[in-house]
């Protein structure tokens, strides 16, 4: 077996990635491992509850996606101009989601 480790190269990454570093790439990839456990547990509370799929969780989920969004932009190491536009849209999704009312509620 050690000799398959001896044979086979340890993966490095280039210093460079299309204009963003090796750890931004890496901080970005962390960013969206995060985002994805964290709505995966949002879903396992909800099916252990048993509350279903109802206006609530689609805010709890649609803002966890909002706020992983913005994150995965600032640690992907865009520069503020570039992510402004997108920050402004994430935050209508986000006001679009908390401002959603039922019907019969005011």
């Amino acid at each position: 077996m050690s000799g398959i480790r001896d044979a086979v190269p340890p993966v490095q990454l280039p210093p460079e990635l299309g204009g963003r570093s090796s750890e931004e790439l890496l901080l970005s990839i962390g960013v969206l491992i995060f985002g994805l456990i964290l709505i995966g547990a949002e879903v396992a509370v909800m099916l252990k509850r048993k509350v279903g799929w109802g206006p609530a969780g689609t805010q709890i989920v649609g803002l966890t996606i909002v706020v992983v969004a913005g994150m995965f932009l600032i640690t992907a190491g865009y520069t503020s101009d570039q992510i402004a536009p997108m920050i402004g849209l994430l935050g209508t999704i986000a006001g679009y989601l908390l401002g959603k009312s039922t019907q019969g509620s005011t």
